[in-house]
């Protein structure tokens, strides 16, 4: 039997143990694939606007899968080898030359990575069309999808995932090379000795964390860029000293608390744990940071949908917006309403001043008022009340298209040499993208008085009781306006804003889909690692009396606590990075953030399932 032969013969073996493996690497070969065919998909292209979002955002996905693909395989690669550490020493003792078993394991790992290839080339192209009709509903594009096979998609995911795999071989290979094969005999009869408490490592890791959510709280006073790459480090930092100090140090006070530890099989459990943890906290926490990222992503673009779709009135309050105080416009326009059957439920018409040097749109009191009552805005009682505007001073309302708040109250605006104090008004419906500018509003006579120094100009804002199919109506006022009059309709947002969050959306979520299938994987086959070395304690314990009961009982609670500590951790550092997302927003986005949590916990509470099935098979089999 050759080389090739033997390492065909060893994939058949021990299938079930790659089974997890492969099926991430043939989803993760599926979605390289459909990210790459968005960018030549003849339908898509025929979209110019969208298409410029999807081509860009198709590239940052295929490149973060593949950074997070290189980790995924390597981490993987170094389970397997430890798992077939005896049966590598098994051959060496045989008198196996050296370099044909370091042959025969990577080769091993490179027919995976081509079965995983294969599979999910296969299983791209022909969901790629359901793939693509998703992504053209979430784009809000009407376009019709066929079958398509992008053969430079395919070519460029053969050869990126080809490189990888021929890296890992080389790898896998070296690594063999390098271990001293005679000592893998007794490879997993290493003894285990109980981790050392670090009080100090372990209090600090609590107080870096703290400033570390401090740092990223107080973004606005240290800087937005400075504070991120701050809190970033620091919960990186405190997170491995948090695994690999904090927790043995509080699972020795729960060890030394006999109330505890006698109680039920907490003894196993826990003693188990104490010992594992030594040698487990840096993947424990590779995982609670990974964790952190996944459910930070998703949360983000379900957050950024969530606030788009709640947002909607702000940005788009009028059916149509215009700027113009040309009276032979405004009739073409009223003209084409009547001609198309339009039933118009609002006709504002707006003055207001803009300031070219920095970019205002000034309005009276007076006007902002109307507006208010016009627009039937929600609690514009309150918003009139707490406005009381006197002298120098000006309300500001935040562009519609501004997503993150960084208006400061009382901060000093100069215009035309008069200097206003700065009131912060919570983002409203008012001009929405038609005028997409901050805002501010100033007493009456203060207005007058500008209007002597600036240009006066009208905003016509128009609501249509039947806004639907507005397309042909978009091209046809387009006719008869003037490009400086920045035509704007409920269509053009749809076509341009509307359509790229709903992309981020999607591909964000089949990106969030990779890395928490890996990531789950990694746990799993952590403790699938150990659950070789442990068969022959837990057959001790049945020898001295513990029921078969009792013995799974305490293991799912040491496999389900690899998975639930890290997704406490990762949910603690997600909400905060959320939370301060929402503040830069200026809007509350606890719904999306909960539902996003909830996938996570859901598909990683599969995962424990099927990694405690798997251990407790290992360990009862004969």
């Amino acid at each position: 039997m050759n080389s090739f032969e033997i390492s065909i013969s060893n994939v058949k073996r021990n299938v079930k143990t790659y089974r997890l493996y492969l099926m991430a690497m043939i989803f993760s070969v599926m979605t390289y694939y459909n990210f790459s065919s968005m960018r030549f998909n003849p339908q898509f292209l025929e979209f110019s606007d969208a298409f410029a979002y999807i081509e860009s955002l198709s590239l940052v996905t295929s490149i973060l899968m593949v950074m997070f693909l290189i980790f995924f395989i390597i981490y993987s690669s170094n389970f397997f080898l430890n798992q077939r550490k005896r049966e590598i020493g098994i051959f060496a003792f045989m008198g196996i030359d050296n370099y044909k078993i370091a042959f025969i394991f990577a080769l091993e790992g490179l027919l995976l990575g081509i079965i995983s290839l294969i599979s999910g080339l296969i299983l791209g192209v022909l969901f790629n069309k359901l793939f693509m009709m998703l992504l053209a509903k979430a784009a809000l594009l009407d376009v019709r999808i066929d079958f398509y096979i992008a053969k430079e998609s395919l070519i460029e995911t053969a050869i990126v995932y080809s490189i990888i795999f021929v890296i890992t071989f080389v790898k896998g290979f070296v690594d063999i090379i390098r271990t001293d094969l005679i000592d893998l005999m007794n490879s997993l009869k290493k003894e285990e000795s109980l981790p050392k408490v670090n009080y100090f490592k372990g209090i600090s890791s609590i107080i870096i964390l703290a400033i570390a959510y401090w740092c990223a709280i107080n973004q606005a006073k240290i800087g937005f860029d400075t504070a991120l790459l701050i809190s970033v480090l620091l919960v990186v930092w405190g997170t491995y000293w948090l695994f690999g100090s904090f927790f043995p140090m509080f699972m020795n006070f729960l060890v030394n608390r006999k109330e505890i530890l006698y109680k039920g099989t907490n003894i196993i459990s826990f003693s188990n744990l104490l010992f594992k943890i030594k040698e487990n906290y840096k993947t424990l926490a590779q995982v609670a940071i990974l964790v952190t990222v996944c459910i930070t992503s998703l949360g983000t673009a379900s957050s950024l949908k969530y606030y788009v779709n709640k947002n909607r009135k702000i940005e788009v309050p009028y059916s149509i917006s215009f700027i113009s105080n040309n009276q032979e416009e405004i009739d073409k326009v009223d003209s084409l309403l009547q001609n198309a059957n339009y039933k118009v439920q609002l006709n504002e018409q707006i003055k207001y001043l803009f300031d070219n040097q920095q970019e205002y749109v000034i309005i009276n009191y007076s006007t902002f008022k109307n507006i208010l009552s016009d627009l039937n805005v929600e609690n514009r009682k309150n918003i009139l009340s707490q406005l009381q505007i006197s002298q120098n001073e000006a309300g500001c309302i935040g562009a519609s298209m501004t997503w993150m708040s960084i208006q400061r109250e009382n901060t000093q605006i100069t215009i035309e040499d008069v200097k206003f104090t700065v009131k912060a008004i919570p983002k409203i419906p008012l001009f929405g993208n038609g005028l997409p500018y901050p805002c501010l509003v100033i007493n009456d006579n203060e207005y007058d008085v500008l209007k002597t120094k600036l240009l006066e100009q009208q905003f016509n804002g128009i609501i249509l009781e039947n806004p639907e199919n507005m397309e042909e109506l978009t091209y046809q006022l387009a006719s008869v306006l003037p490009e400086q009059s920045k035509l704007y309709t409920s269509y053009i947002a749809d076509a341009t804003f509307y359509d790229f969050t709903g992309i981020i959306y999607f591909l964000g979520f089949f990106l969030f889909l990779v890395f928490v299938f890996a990531t789950a994987s990694i746990i799993y086959f952590k403790i699938l690692s150990e659950s070789f070395g442990e068969k022959t304690k837990y057959e001790i314990l049945q020898k001295i009396g513990a029921t078969k009961s009792e013995i799974r009982h305490a293991i799912s609670k040491y496999i389900a606590t690899f998975f639930i500590l890290p997704l406490i951790v990762g949910i603690i550092h997600s909400s905060v990075a959320i939370w301060v997302l929402s503040t830069l927003m200026n809007y509350n986005i606890i719904i999306p953030t909960l539902t996003s949590i909830l996938i996570f916990i859901i598909i990683h509470g599969i995962f424990y399932l099927i990694a405690r099935k798997r251990y407790l098979q290992i360990i009862e089999s004969a």
